[in-house]
């Protein structure tokens, strides 16, 4: 299934992948001409027909995951469009990467594809996109600022405002460095790349998901001050797992959010509990 919307020109695709039980969806976006994430392969035989509507030269990649990617190399093949992503992915991207087998079967793996580095600003006929560097899910995740018309592309930066799972790599301080960024920015509609368009408000609700993990983080220490190991401590705040917890065989977990916040509280945890 693929829903489609569109928001002052910016056209999106969502389509969504059912898999052992679970729903994930993804999204992708157009506006003048630049294609912004391409969602996974998974969902091809839905996005390709999508994207034969609209005249495409250049592709604008958030990070290196296959939900976001999947169509890169089909778009430079069939579009002859020049394919952006952070530097330290270009040499990533053409040789491709090896997956989880949950993340395989999901999404699908990318084709290896050639790319370039980002510029500091991608030029467009009508609209300018600044590259913001947002690490946190990923060390090359980057979101695009459309200053002039307050416009947000997050890729996985928002998704929610109340996660309760993350990814083993996925870096709680390096979220909130990122955070504090995005929100010093003057944006009002977001663009994200499972949630879909947040036409109203979206510095409020990026702003929510902050204040929930400085929150949720003081949960954790307090926890761990009283001597909860972080199974415990992973027990007690998040007692009903999501379904994906399991199929991913805990890959994909509220342990791995845990474990972040604890390591990026260091300096609010008492020196006896370092020991």
């Amino acid at each position: 299934m693929l829903a489609v919307a569109a928001h002052d020109g910016v056209h999106m695709a969502r389509g969504t992948v059912r898999f052992f039980g679970g729903s994930f969806k993804a999204c992708l976006y157009v506006v003048d001409g630049l294609v912004i994430d391409t969602g996974p392969r998974t969902l091809s035989s839905k996005t390709i027909p999508f994207f034969r509507d609209f005249p495409v030269d250049q592709v604008a990649l958030t990070h290196l995951h296959e939900d976001h990617v999947g169509l890169a190399h089909w778009l430079s093949q069939s579009k002859g469009a020049e394919i952006f992503i952070h530097s330290q992915s270009v040499p990533v991207a053409v040789k491709g990467s090896p997956l989880p087998w949950h993340r395989r079967l999901c999404w699908g793996s990318y084709i290896p594809f050639a790319s370039r580095p980002l510029p500091e600003k991608i030029e467009r006929a009508h609209h300018t996109f600044e590259v913001i560097s947002t690490p946190g899910h990923t060390e090359d995740h980057v979101v695009f600022y459309e200053r002039n018309k307050g416009w947000l592309f997050t890729g996985d930066l928002f998704v929610t405002p109340h996660p309760v799972q993350w990814d083993p790599g996925e870096s709680a301080e390096l979220y909130f460095e990122s955070l504090e960024k995005v929100l010093s920015l003057d944006f009002d509609t977001i663009f994200c790349g499972h949630a879909g368009i947040i036409s109203k408000n979206g510095k409020d609700v990026m702003r929510k998901k902050f204040e929930y993990l400085l929150d949720l983080r003081e949960r954790v220490v307090a926890l761990y001050n009283k001597g909860y190991s972080l199974r415990q401590i992973d027990r007690t705040l998040f007692p009903k797992k999501p379904i994906s917890t399991y199929i991913t065989s805990g890959k994909w977990s509220s342990f791995h959010l845990v474990e972040s916040l604890l390591e990026s509280a260091q300096d609010y945890i008492k020196p006896a509990e370092l020991v």
